[in-house]
């Protein structure tokens, strides 16, 4: 925060934070337009990746169904894409640039993991009562796979959003050090 009558720091143009005035009116340090962007799609990819090859190893291994490109690439891949997407872009938003720990990471990663695999066994519950449909005992064995797939998928999504909160981090560090010389 600049105080009255001090000049505002001076961030590099091409680094990848910029200074923005908020709706106060102070100066706020954002992301650029390209790291922002790099970003984005490092996450989304990551994430959507890490539910597409997640879905398609319990399909396999637990549910005995092979997934094809029709349904990795159609439709349910989309939503399982979007789902997974979701992941690390939620992990980025708590805890960018506050200096967390890999651990930290992982382990926040895992609850937020862990929460949508609660919305998605709870939403399948529910549709399956209302619809008077019974679940046999391998839904159990399906709901353990998702959870360790779930956890799996977590240690990466952890590992890609801090290693990006670090590159970050060094990038900025870096071009201050420019200026200062």
């Amino acid at each position: 925060m600049t105080m009255p009558g001090e000049p505002p720091p001076h961030l590099p143009e091409d680094g990848p934070t910029k200074l923005v005035e908020g709706n106060d009116g102070e100066l706020v340090e954002r992301l650029s337009g390209g790291t922002a962007t790099l970003l984005l799609v490092w996450l989304i990819g990551i994430g959507a990746g890490t539910a597409l090859l997640g879905a398609w190893l319990l399909a396999a291994l637990i549910l005995r169904i092979h997934m094809g490109s029709a349904e990795l690439l159609g439709a349910p891949g989309l939503y399982i894409g979007l789902l997974g997407a979701t992941g690390p872009t939620v992990l980025w938003l708590t805890g960018r640039a506050q200096g967390r720990s890999l651990p930290w990471f992982i382990v926040t990663a895992a609850k937020i993991g862990l929460v949508m695999d609660a919305i998605l066994i709870g939403g399948t519950w529910l549709v399956s009562f209302v619809m008077g449909v019974s679940f046999a005992a391998g839904a159990l064995v399906v709901a353990g796979g998702l959870v360790a797939v779930t956890l799996a998928a977590a240690v990466i999504w952890a590992l890609a959003t801090w290693s990006a909160d670090r590159y970050i981090a060094s990038a900025r560090v870096a071009s201050e050090g420019d200026q200062t010389s």
